[in-house]
């Protein structure tokens, strides 16, 4: 019975939010609404959460809302809106600006005059992307991807690199805001603030220091390949920075946690709850991951990082790098034997060199401003809509 309803169902609201979206735009715009979505009602993160926050600093009567499948702690001031309701088509059928960092969905209409600003949700990072990898993506995927990528009326670049990344991957030809990207601004505020926070969430003494892993998904959302000996990890860290450490696990949000067996203590943390990732990087001392776009945040920041890719050929033959992950100045790891060996003999001094390669190579814009340049576009933009 479940097998014939369900499909049913799903017709029927598809094509409900269809027609509720041809209705509302009957309604005018809101210049002064802007909806802001991560993963589609994933947690309060990324660089929406940047953006949001100084709009909210520099507006008043603006109605700010987040895309919220669950109930997250927002900030007074942002409104939680369910994904896929009424309620959330007639807020995106009205709002002057969007502001995603992943693809829209089926039944969604940009209207004339709408500004549409898609941040993405990963740095500069090797695995390839949307069209350079588009042979493992789904027809329904590219041909909503083409047509998603010609409503962007904005994209966010953290460096040139990334820039000509968009360029050949994305479908998209339209501006870029070449500021950073708002995430990393909090590499350049005060760093105790993030630790102070993170420590008081875990309840973790204040001389502890953090290693944060995260590995990014596969395609076949296996994780047979996080063999992470998390005991050993804290014994080789010890020994080569001193003081007492706690690992923060941090799973990509594609990845389905309960597939992943780890027993979990108070030095070895899970962070699935926590929320916001950029938190927990900037807080962290060492990064430990294999291709996932974080990487090159420890790289840009300086910041002691590590790889640890187990099935290193499989990923490269099956999703492709963009650049040679043995040239990158982290070292690379095949086991954690190599691991444990490469964290006990790390050289500080020639991975400073190899950061500074990496980018000047990579040619980043950072400067912690970018949500405020992004803030200055969508007000000027909502000026412009106020004249017509």
């Amino acid at each position: 019975m479940k097998k014939i309803i369900l499909p049913i169902y799903l017709w029927l609201h598809r094509n409900m939010l269809k027609f509720c979206w041809a209705i509302f735009t009957l309604f005018p715009l809101n210049r002064q609404k802007v909806v802001f979505s991560n993963f589609n009602g994933g947690v309060y993160g990324d660089n929406p959460k940047y953006i949001a926050e100084e709009l909210l600093k520099r507006t008043q009567n603006w109605k700010l809302y987040w895309t919220s499948a669950s109930d997250y702690n927002l900030p007074k001031g942002i409104l939680p809106v369910r994904p896929n309701t009424i309620t959330f088509v007639w807020h995106m059928a009205t709002a002057g600006t969007w502001v995603d960092n992943t693809r829209k969905l089926y039944y969604f209409k940009k209207r004339p005059g709408q500004f549409y600003i898609q941040t993405c949700h990963g740095g500069p990072g090797p695995k390839k992307i949307e069209k350079d990898c588009e042979e493992l993506l789904s027809k329904e995927y590219v041909a909503y991807a083409k047509i998603d990528s010609k409503h962007i009326d904005l994209m966010l670049s953290s460096c040139k690199w990334q820039s000509n990344c968009f360029r050949n991957a994305f479908w998209y030809d339209g501006p870029i805001l070449e500021k950073g990207l708002p995430k990393y601004d909090a590499y350049f505020e005060d760093l105790t603030i993030c630790r102070e926070k993170v420590q008081r969430y875990f309840k973790l003494p204040e001389d502890i220091k953090f290693v944060v892993y995260a590995p990014t998904f596969r395609e076949s959302r296996k994780t047979d390949m996080y063999k992470l000996d998390y005991e050993q990890l804290l014994i080789s860290l010890e020994k080569r920075f001193g003081g007492k450490w706690a690992v923060l696990v941090c799973l990509h949000p594609n990845i389905d946690r309960k597939s992943y067996p780890l027993t979990y203590t108070d030095r070895i943390l899970n962070t699935s709850n926590y929320g916001n990732m950029q938190d927990l990087l900037a807080a962290s001392d060492v990064i430990i991951s294999d291709y996932s776009g974080c990487i090159t945040d420890f790289v840009m920041i300086g910041r002691p990082g590590f790889l640890y890719i187990e099935d290193y050929e499989d990923a490269k033959q099956e999703r492709g790098y963009y650049y040679d992950l043995k040239e990158l100045p982290l070292p690379l790891a095949f086991s954690n034997i190599e691991l444990m060996q490469q964290i006990e003999t790390f050289d500080e001094e020639k991975y400073k060199c190899g950061c500074k390669a990496f980018c000047d190579w990579m040619q980043f814009f950072e400067g912690g401003h970018a949500s405020e340049a992004v803030a200055d576009v969508i007000l000027e933009h909502s000026q412009k809509l106020s004249q017509h």
